[in-house]
């Protein structure tokens, strides 16, 4: 088979029915990184002029006057097919010689291993990581954290049947938490036009604290011009009106638990642990009455309040949290759990198979750096899921070492600014 450039329309139809899929290979991803110094090329393989695989070929220029190419999340071909994989790696290894190219970075969205929330391995897939290593790529090694361009570790749950039953499979203090969200007036909606600097403030907190690229402004309005479809900006807020009504009703409950309680001490002899549950109660009472008083004031003339953003990505069989950011201060309202929520819901909507958590580090340790982005996820019980992870292939070594040494002192400079 012979090597051909390939239209945007016919590219997409295959690439959009590929079980590999994901936002990083369709078209509109090379028009996005065509306005950030990439120069984007669609190439595959045709039989009886049906494609059999493609790729996204993303261009970049170097200070050593050479281009580095990226297939981003790999090629969209069946790994487990040796000869097909090599032969076609042979041909994009040519078609970027003929562009004066030095190097080829991918990193398949290909399974490697899949654990549990136990952290068992439950399924293990070595076959594809062998054929990309006989196919001459050089591994970048089984990364941990976000060292690679794309996460190499991921935590996905599958969905049941209707969203009653997805709830069934959390954990108790998720649905506790998805459900207190709701009840003290926190909403979540996509956003408006106008909204998006709000979803931009929300998400630099996020990478401040976080330490990951937020992107300028433009750069998400032309993500979601181009995908229509594949992508959802939702915003998260306080509805003042009724998280004040949350606080009425919690005085009136208690004050009820509180009339409960002095019926029992009239009839039974009053022990330890009833004057206990009183004295809890009426701190309780105290503590609302006052928090009320002082809520009111403070949002008297405030109807709303942005508190979180998410972006969503919807591809192949995934739902995925592409990313997201909270305003730390009303972290007490459980933010994350309502954007989650509705994230789960459209889901569905679309028949989706999976809601995908994307990004997380593979060490599982509690005391970890990153552990607290995991830590939110794994009440949804999800799987964690190794991806293959970089692969290089060099196709000048001194070129290649050259652009390495650069990128370092690069990397350096940039830690010594920040």
């Amino acid at each position: 088979m012979k090597l051909e450039i390939l239209n945007e329309k016919e590219y997409d139809k295959f690439a959009l029915k590929h079980k590999d899929i994901s936002i990083y290979q369709l078209s509109s991803w090379g028009k996005l990184k065509n306005k950030t110094g990439w120069k984007s090329h669609l190439v595959g393989f045709k039989e009886n002029n049906k494609i059999v695989c493609a790729t996204l070929l993303l261009e970049k220029s170097t200070p050593i006057k050479k281009s580095l190419f990226y297939a981003p999340r790999g090629f969209l071909i069946d790994s487990k097919d040796f000869e097909l994989l090599n032969t076609f790696t042979r041909e994009i290894i040519n078609y970027i010689k003929s562009k004066k190219g030095f190097m080829l970075k991918i990193d398949p969205n290909v399974i490697y291993k899949v654990r549990n929330n136990k952290n068992e391995v439950i399924e293990n897939c070595e076959e594809e990581f062998n054929n990309y290593k006989n196919c001459g790529f050089k591994h970048f090694g089984f990364t941990e954290d976000f060292e690679t361009l794309q996460p190499r570790n991921l935590c996905r749950f599958t969905l049941s049947d209707t969203y009653e039953k997805t709830l069934e499979t959390f954990q108790k203090s998720t649905r506790k938490n998805i459900i207190k969200a709701e009840s003290m007036g926190v909403k979540t909606e996509v956003i408006k036009d106008n909204e998006i600097d709000e979803f931009m403030r929300l998400l630099n907190m996020a990478g401040d604290k976080n330490d990951f690229i937020v992107r300028p402004k433009w750069y998400y309005e032309l993500m979601r011009n181009l995908f229509k479809n594949e992508v959802t900006f939702y915003l998260t807020y306080l509805d003042t009106k009724d998280y004040l009504q949350y606080l009425k009703n919690r005085i009136t409950d208690i004050k009820k638990d509180l009339e409960e309680l002095k019926i029992k001490f009239e009839k039974y002899n009053v022990g330890d642990k009833l004057k206990k549950e009183k004295e809890t109660l009426e701190s309780s009472l105290t503590k609302y009455k006052e928090l009320l008083k002082t809520e009111k004031e403070k949002y008297k003339n405030i109807e709303r309040i942005n508190i979180g953003a998410l972006m969503s990505v919807f591809t192949g069989s995934d739902g995925i949290t592409f990313m997201s950011g909270t305003d730390p201060k009303y972290k007490n309202f459980y933010p994350k759990y309502s954007y989650y929520n509705e994230h789960i819901k459209d889901t569905l909507k679309r028949n989706l198979k999976y809601v995908n958590f994307y990004g997380i580090s593979g060490n599982l340790d509690p005391n970890s750096k990153y552990y607290s982005i995991y830590e939110i996820k794994k009440g949804f019980n999800p799987d964690v899921i190794e991806l293959l992870g970089e692969f290089d292939y060099i196709i000048n070594k001194v070129d290649y070492n050259l652009y390495k040494l650069a990128l370092k002192a690069y990397k350096l400079i940039k830690k010594i600014k920040h």
